[in-house]
């Protein structure tokens, strides 16, 4: 009998979800101290161009002791990443079509992770398992929902929904749904799409929903950033190059601005001043 042919998990084409050791292809060299992780995932490369250039290599996201660890394959020559969950400050998890990628940012370092959406049910179980270690569990604050703005739409519904955690409820909310304008050319004029955003205070996070994409409005997709209600130092309106901004400071020194022209100008207080209560009822420090 022949020899099985050596595993190159460089022609896999799909994410798949790690339990154990045993999941992990064995072309990757884990650390000893991830031998015994608590959950992971892996992820393909890049489909190759016609030269089988890949854009990114295979990787593997791995949880343990408190820690998440971004492993590429060997054959990459990077090195292996290590942050402690209290050191993420926020996360950004995007699809559109094909295109998706999860960023984690905090203090000193943004790492942004590129995969196939092919892969976006293994994805979003891993990140499900990511949140229960990462935000706190946290007590009800016995506040009524409050919802700002247009009723959700199917698109918008639905991104909220697949980020939702179970027992996690939506505090406040204000959604500005996508909406088309005309331009003011007089020579030309055409109508163009803007992008909706959907900010929800939560019972565990402050999320931001939106499908602008590179400042554009995408159609297909959508981006949820969200960040511990610890992480988020201050809510506010400020001006920029478009009108007001909606500024949510977060204490990476990093900040999410949400251009939004609110007709209430009193939404951003109520959130900051909502999200100051649920912080101190669950005794999160500023």
């Amino acid at each position: 009998m022949g020899e099985h042919p050596t595993i190159d998990s460089r022609d896999y084409i799909v994410a798949f979800e790690l339990r154990s050791t045993d999941d992990c292809p064995a072309d990757f060299e884990l650390p000893r101290f991830l031998a015994d992780f608590d959950t992971g995932l892996f992820l393909p490369r890049a489909d190759p161009d016609w030269f089988g250039r890949s854009a990114y290599p295979p990787r593997v996201l791995l949880l343990k002791d408190g820690a998440l660890s971004v492993i590429s394959h060997p054959s990459a020559g990077e090195q292996p990443c290590r942050w402690a969950l209290e050191q993420i400050c926020s996360v950004e998890s995007g699809h559109m079509l094909l295109k998706g990628w999860l960023r984690f940012t905090g203090s000193g370092f943004d790492c942004t992770i590129r995969y196939n959406t092919r892969g976006l049910r293994s994805v979003l179980w891993f990140m499900g398992q990511f949140r229960d270690k990462w935000l706190r569990r946290t007590e009800l604050s016995g506040l009524a929902a409050v919802h700002f703005g247009a009723g959700l739409d199917v698109k918008f519904a639905n991104a909220l929904a697949r980020e939702l955690d179970s027992g996690e409820s939506v505090l406040m909310q204000v959604f500005l749904p996508p909406r088309p304008v005309m331009s003011k050319s007089w020579l030309l004029p055409y109508r163009r799409w803007i992008a909706g955003d959907l900010l929800a205070l939560t019972s565990r996070r402050l999320l931001w929903v939106t499908d602008r994409d590179r400042g554009s409005y995408s159609r297909y997709g959508s981006i949820a950033s969200y960040a511990p209600l610890h992480a988020v130092l201050n809510i506010g309106l400020t001006s920029g190059r478009g009108g007001q901004i909606l500024q949510v400071d977060l204490n990476s020194g990093s900040a999410w601005q949400i251009p939004v022209a609110l007709e209430n100008k009193r939404v951003e207080e109520n959130f900051a001043a909502a999200l100051e209560i649920q912080k101190k009822q669950n005794q999160v420090p500023l």
